[in-house]
């Protein structure tokens, strides 16, 4: 029976090491933080869909409401399904909430965050996510809020 020289050992003993140390570093990273799957600012595009959908048209050059949508829908596919509902929290909380003058109640930051939750439904976007169908229960679902 061949034995294992002490310098073999020492090399499947320093691999078993390294594989266990990279298991735990995997196992503690949260892959939907911003800068790994999902952009660093994330989804401009839906940022405008619901400041327009909740607020009105506003100032500067008008878009139509459907071309709007159609660019937020392109950012959502582009991000993995896992991290859908977990970027649009990042989005969301990226944007001021109560800070400035609300119009009215449906221009407030909270019509924008529930409004926020049905962009990937089928109504919207009609995208999957980490629930594995067309829908965030809560935004920030896969323990990505930041805040």
């Amino acid at each position: 029976m061949a034995s294992i020289s002490s310098s073999s050992y020492v090399i499947l003993l320093s691999a078993a090491v390294l594989l266990s140390a990279l298991a735990a570093a995997s196992a503690s990273t949260n892959w939907c933080e911003p800068g790994l799957v999902i952009p660093l600012n994330p989804l401009q595009s839906c940022r405008t869909y619901l400041v327009r959908r909740t607020c009105g048209p506003g100032r500067g050059p008008f878009v139509p409401l459907p071309a709007i949508r159609a660019r937020c829908c392109r950012e959502l596919k582009d991000i993995v399904p896992y991290c859908r509902c977990g970027a649009l929290r990042i989005m969301m909380d990226g944007m001021p909430a109560g800070g400035g003058v609300v119009a009215s109640p449906s221009c407030s930051w909270a019509a924008q965050l529930d409004l926020a939750a049905t962009l990937v439904s089928e109504a919207e976007c009609n995208l999957v996510t980490i629930h594995g169908r067309p829908f965030c229960y809560a935004l920030g679902a896969e323990g990505t809020t930041s805040g």
